[in-house]
C-alpha cells in the first residue's frame, strides 16, 4: 500500500485497484476495476454510502469501455484533490471528469465534473451524475427528508425514504438509536441546475435504498474538439454531522461561500406601487407622482424616523408595446407611470432619495415589448420574431430576449449604468422563468440554459453596482423548476405567488429554509397589508416576516399607517445584520407546520417565537434543554437559570430553571415573542420596549463593572419615544442611574430604566448599584 504525502489531517492511500482518501471525519473508497466508490466513517469504519457509479450524459459503469488513464492527485494547501477521467463508449471518446476534494478540518465532499472532447466535432455535455445508485447502508428509524426547495417551490418535511428535488435534499433520522443526518446538494453555480434524491434502488429491489445527485441542463454547455471544460458547478455532501439543523446550517455557510453570496440587508420595507391598487383594492398610485405623496405620507406619519422606505414604481403593461426593452423615459412616460412633475426616473428617484427614502421600479424579464421585438429582431433568441403575431399568455411569449447576445448585452449595461446615474437602487425582476430558455437559441455557442438565466442578474448586477438592491420572483411557473443558480448575484427569491394575505403556509416555507435565509438568499412572501388586521395579527406577522424572511414588502398606503400601526411596524427596525437566521425547533418532530422559532443571537441569548399555525386556540410548548431534532427543545444548559421575558406583552414570564417548559396558549395567527437569557451571576438586561429583538439592536457595549458595582452601556433612542431598558438586579439594589428608574410589576428585583431625548441620538446609559 502506497500513501501519499498527506495535509495536516488528509491522506491519499493506493493499494492496486482501491484508492482511498480520507481525513478525520470521511473518507472516500474508489474502486477502480469497476470505478464505483463509497463513503464511510475512517474513526469506526462505517460504510455509510457504497457502490455510488459516475455518470456522463446518461453513461454510466455499466456501458464503459475502459477507463483512460490513472486517477490523478493534487496537493491542496488544506487538502487532497482526487481527478478521475472515465470514457464510456465508443472511439474516438470523450472523456468525463469527476473531482473530489477533502479538506483539513471539515467532514465535507466537494465534488466538481467536467468533460474532455478528443472527437473532431463539438460535443454538449448535457448532464452529470457525481452520485448514483449509492446504496445508503445505514438503517434510519422514523426518518424523514427535507428539500432544499427555492422560489416558491413548497418546502416540506416528509417522512420515508422516497423524495427527488431540485438543489439538495436532507435525510435524518435515528440510526442504532443515535440520530444521523446526511446533507447532499448543489455547492457552487454557473452552467447547471442540481437536483437530488433517494428512493428505492427498482422494482426489482424495493428494500435497497439509494442516493442520487446530479447537474442538468436542458442545452448542455459545449465543448469544443480538443478542448477540456471544468464545470464551475460544485457538489456537496456531508455524513458527519449527527444534528440536522447544524449540518444544514455548515451547507448553508458553505453554499455562501462557493457562491460568495452576501444577500444585502433589506433594513427598510418596501412599498409596492401596483400591490397597493390591485392587491389591496385602494386607490391606483403605481405612477412616480403618486408615489412620491406615498413618501411623503411616510413622513408625515412618523415612520422614517425609525427606518427608510423603499418605494417601487411598477411598469407592468402587457402584450403588444410595452416599456420592456425600452426600458427609458419616454416609454414608461408613454404608458402613465412617469408622469409630471417626475417625468424622468432621475427626477423620481431624487424626489424619493431626497425624501428619506430608496427609490425601486420593475422589470420583466424576458417579455419583450413588440414595436421592441421589430425594432430589435437580433436581440431576440434565434435572432426570429417570426412568433411575434401568435397568441400566447402574457408571461408565456413566443419570443424573448437572448440574455448572451453582444449587441443586446450592450443595450442592458447601458440601461443599467443610466438608471444608476438616475439614483435607482432597487429592482424587481418579474417573471423571471420567461428567462429560463430550455429551447435555447443563445447567440453565445457555449450557454447552457442556466448560465444565460444568470446573465439577466450578472449584467443587473455590473451594470447597478454591488450596492444594488436585486429580487427574483421565482415563482416556478410554466414548468420552469425553482433553483439556486442565481446565488451571489440576487438579494432576494420571492417564495409566494401574489398575495397580500398573512397564512401560516407563508411562515413555514420560508422558516424551513433558515440555512439559507439571509446566508444565501433573502426569502419573501409577497406583499403584505397591515391596515386590515387586527392588532395581534398584526404584530404576529411582523414577528413572523421578521423572524423567518429577510424583508417586508407592503401592500397598505402609508396614509393609512395610524399611530399605533407605525408603533407596531418599527419594532422590526432595524433589522438585524448577521447572516443566519431562526431555526424552526419543531420541524422534525412531527406537524406540517413548525411553530417555534429559535434565533439564538448568543449562546446564552436566544430570541423565541412561539407561533399557532392551526386553526384553533392550542397550546404552543417549547422546552428549554434537550435534543432539539427529536424534542424540539432550545438545548440550554439543564443545570443553569433562564429569564424569559414576553416582548409584546411587555411581561415577566419567569425566571425558570433550564429544565423547565415554555408554554402559551394562542389563538390561530397568533404569537409570543420571548427573549430567553441566562440568568448571570451580576445586574442583567432582560428586555426592552424598542424592538422585538429586545436589546440586540438598540444597545451596544452593556457590560458589567465588577469593581464599581455598574451596568453600563450605550443606547440609540428615538426622538420623541421613551426607551424602556428592564433590568434584573440579581440580588443587588439600584442606588442611582443616568435616566429615571422605574419599579416593575414583577417585583423589588427588577427596574425600569426609562432614557427620554427630543432628537434621535446615541444615549450612554448607566445604573449603579
Amino acid at each position: 500500500m502506497e500513501t501519499k504525502p498527506a495535509t495536516q489531517a488528509v491522506r491519499l492511500e493506493q493499494d492496486g485497484n482501491i484508492w482511498r482518501l480520507m481525513n478525520e471525519f470521511v473518507g472516500l473508497r474508489f474502486n477502480l476495476s469497476n470505478y464505483t466508490y463509497s463513503v464511510f466513517l475512517p474513526a469506526t469504519g462505517e460504510i455509510v454510502i457504497a457502490d455510488a457509479t459516475l455518470e456522463g450524459n446518461r453513461w454510466n459503469a455499466a456501458r464503459r469501455v475502459a477507463a483512460t488513464g490513472r486517477p490523478e492527485w493534487t496537493q491542496l494547501p488544506d487538502g487532497i484533490e482526487v481527478t478521475f477521467a472515465i470514457a464510456y463508449h465508443h472511439e474516438p471518446i470523450p472523456e468525463y471528469l469527476f473531482r473530489f476534494v477533502l479538506h483539513d478540518g471539515d467532514g465535507a465532499i466537494r465534488m466538481g465534473f467536467g468533460m474532455r472532447n478528443h472527437r473532431d466535432i463539438g460535443l454538449r455535455l448535457m448532464n452529470t451524475d457525481v452520485l448514483s445508485g449509492g446504496q445508503l447502508k445505514l438503517a434510519f428509524e422514523q426518518p424523514v427528508t427535507l428539500n432544499g426547495g427555492a422560489g416558491a417551490a413548497e418546502t416540506l418535511v416528509q417522512p420515508g425514504l422516497k423524495r427527488e428535488c431540485e438543489n439538495s435534499l436532507m435525510l435524518t433520522g435515528l440510526v442504532a438509536k443515535q440520530r444521523r443526518t446526511l446533507v447532499w446538494g448543489g455547492l457552487a453555480n454557473r452552467d447547471f441546475g442540481k437536483w437530488a434524491a433517494i428512493g428505492p434502488k427498482s422494482r426489482r429491489e424495493p428494500a435497497v435504498t439509494v442516493l442520487s445527485l446530479k447537474a442538468d441542463d436542458p442545452v448542455g454547455r459545449l465543448v469544443d474538439p480538443g478542448q477540456t471544460y471544468w464545470a464551475e458547478d460544485t457538489f456537496y455532501l456531508d455524513v458527519t454531522t449527527a444534528d440536522p439543523f447544524a449540518a444544514l446550517e455548515k451547507y448553508g455557510r458553505a453554499m455562501r461561500e462557493a457562491n460568495h453570496a452576501a444577500p444585502k440587508v433589506y433594513d427598510f420595507p418596501v412599498l409596492c406601487g401596483w400591490s397597493v391598487g390591485a392587491l389591496s383594492k385602494l386607490p391606483n398610485i403605481n405612477n412616480s407622482r403618486a408615489l412620491v405623496a406615498e413618501m411623503d405620507a411616510a413622513v408625515a406619519c412618523g415612520l422614517t424616523k425609525y427606518t427608510k422606505v423603499g418605494i417601487r414604481l411598477e411598469p407592468d403593461k402587457y402584450l403588444q408595446d410595452t416599456e420592456q426593452g425600452w426600458w427609458d423615459d419616454e416609454h414608461w412616460a408613454k404608458h402613465g407611470h412617469l408622469v409630471p412633475p417626475y417625468e424622468t426616473m432621475a427626477k423620481f428617484c431624487r424626489a424619493i432619495t431626497e425624501r428619506g427614502g430608496i427609490p425601486y421600479t420593475y422589470f420583466q424579464v424576458g417579455m419583450p415589448s413588440d414595436d421592441y421585438a421589430r425594432a430589435f429582431p437580433g436581440h431576440m433568441l434565434n435572432n426570429d420574431i417570426s412568433k411575434l403575431a401568435v397568441w400566447h399568455r402574457h408571461h408565456q411569449p413566443l419570443v424573448s430576449f437572448d440574455y448572451t447576445d453582444p449587441d443586446f448585452q450592450k443595450h442592458m449595461l447601458s440601461v443599467w449604468q443610466r438608471l444608476r446615474r438616475d439614483g435607482m437602487r432597487g429592482i424587481k425582476f418579474d417573471y423571471p422563468e420567461t428567462g429560463w430558455r430550455p429551447e435555447g437559441g443563445f447567440e453565445d455557442k457555449y450557454a447552457t440554459t442556466a448560465s444565460a438565466y444568470r446573465e439577466v442578474f450578472r449584467l443587473a448586477r455590473e451594470g447597478l453596482g454591488a450596492e444594488a438592491f436585486l429580487d427574483e420572483r421565482n415563482l416556478g411557473e410554466s414548468g420552469r423548476p425553482c433553483l439556486d443558480v442565481t446565488a451571489g448575484l440576487v438579494d432576494t427569491q420571492r417564495n409566494w405567488a401574489d398575495s397580500n394575505a398573512f397564512v401560516a403556509r407563508m411562515v413555514t416555507i420560508g422558516g424551513l429554509r433558515w440555512y439559507k435565509n439571509r446566508t444565501v438568499f433573502n426569502y419573501f412572501p409577497d406583499t403584505k397589508t397591515v391596515h386590515d388586521l387586527t392588532p395581534e395579527v398584526r404584530r404576529s406577522m411582523l414577528t413572523m416576516m421578521f423572524l423567518t424572511s429577510g424583508r417586508l414588502d407592503l401592500a397598505t398606503s402609508f396614509t393609512l399607517f395610524t399611530p399605533e400601526i407605525v408603533h407596531d411596524f418599527t419594532r422590526i427596525y432595524p433589522m438585524y445584520r448577521e447572516p443566519f437566521s431562526a431555526r424552526p425547533l419543531d420541524a422534525f418532530t412531527g406537524g406540517d407546520d413548525p411553530q417555534v422559532y429559535d434565533l439564538e443571537l448568543t449562546p446564552d441569548w436566544h430570541q423565541v417565537a412561539l407561533f399557532n399555525a392551526g386553526q384553533a386556540v392550542r397550546p404552543i410548548p417549547v422546552p428549554l434543554s434537550g435534543d432539539r431534532a427529536s424534542t424540539g427543545a432550545m438545548g440550554l444548559d439543564p443545570a443553569g437559570e433562564y429569564y424569559v421575558y414576553d416582548f409584546w406583552a411587555d411581561r415577566l414570564v419567569g425566571k425558570l430553571p433550564g429544565t423547565a417548559v415554555i408554554e402559551r396558549e394562542l389563538e390561530p395567527l397568533h404569537c409570543a415573542m420571548l427573549s430567553v437569557r441566562k440568568v448571570q451571576p451580576h445586574p442583567q438586561v432582560i428586555s426592552t420596549n424598542r424592538h422585538v429583538l429586545q436589546g440586540w439592536v438598540e444597545l451596544a457595549d452593556v457590560q458589567w463593572d465588577a469593581a464599581g458595582k455598574k451596568l453600563s452601556g450605550k443606547a440609540v433612542v428615538i426622538g420623541g419615544e421613551p426607551l424602556r431598558i428592564v433590568v434584573a438586579g440579581n440580588g443587588r439594589v439600584p442606588v442611582g442611574a443616568s435616566g429615571r428608574l422605574e419599579e416593575h410589576p414583577a417585583g423589588n428585583d427588577y427596574r425600569v430604566l426609562v432614557l427620554e431625548c427630543e432628537q434621535t441620538t446615541e444615549m450612554i446609559w448607566a445604573i449603579q448599584f
